[in-house]
């Protein structure tokens, strides 16, 4: 028999094998390419970002405009809100940064998190909330752009948690709220729906990497996926 926080886990599998992703916006040829990269607190996907945009020579921006990063407000919205308030708050957030994108002139973009991790946080979280945000999305989903490219970086907890502990003040407070076993399973089996969801989306695993191995990894991964990446990239 199995125990019963397996059988939870379980069920919790079969139910977001369950859920279809709504069909977003299609890529508008013109616009940048938008490269996002996703995965746990800790994993190294802001590390990653500078390192890909300083030698691509390409714009990064995080997946929510910078007007939404007060110290203050972030706290209050990920660790005090409501949690539809957050989510309200967060998904604004993703959405005004690709409206802000619009007017880019960059051919390629490099985005650390996008929309996808507002809906990993819910689905790690309790499994009804994504439920309860896909219903939202999916009449205005059409008018929504995601990123044309996903890169997800994996890593064991352990790892992440270590490298969250060389962080400090608020973004080391607020990466160790999610640095848990089961959130880590349930975030990781989200990215895993996901990648059934979406084509353009890649998974590294990084747990023994270096820094400049997983910037390798990277960019070969970009470019076996058509990403426009230089070929003279530093």
């Amino acid at each position: 028999m199995r125990p019963p926080e397996q059988s939870k886990v379980d069920r919790n599998r079969e139910r977001l094998e369950a859920l279809v992703l709504p069909r977003f916006a299609a890529r508008d040829p013109g616009a940048s390419f938008i490269v996002a990269l996703e995965g746990p607190n800790g994993v190294g996907k802001s590390t990653l970002a500078a390192a890909l945009a300083d030698a691509l020579d390409v714009p990064v921006c995080l997946g929510i405009d910078s007007a939404w990063f007060d110290d203050a407000f972030k706290i209050r919205m990920i660790r005090d809100a409501d949690w539809f308030a957050s989510a309200m708050f967060f998904l604004s957030g993703c959405f005004e940064q690709m409206r802000v994108l619009r007017g880019s002139a960059a051919p390629l973009v490099i985005m650390d998190r996008s929309l996808w991790s507002t809906l990993a946080v819910y689905a790690a979280g309790e499994f009804q909330r994504l439920e309860a945000m896909l219903t939202m999305l999916r009449p205005i989903a059409a008018g929504i752009r995601v990123p044309d490219f996903t890169l997800v970086l994996e890593a064991s907890l352990e790892t992440c948690k270590n490298r969250i502990g060389h962080k400090d003040g608020v973004s080391r407070t607020l990466d160790e709220l999610t640095a848990t076993q089961s959130f880590h399973s349930r975030e990781h089996d989200f990215y895993r729906w996901l990648g059934n969801q979406v084509p353009t989306l890649s998974f590294l695993n990084v747990d023994t990497l270096s820094a400049a191995q997983v910037f390798a990894a990277a960019i070969k991964i970009l470019r076996a996926a058509k990403v426009p990446v230089s070929k003279g990239c530093r």
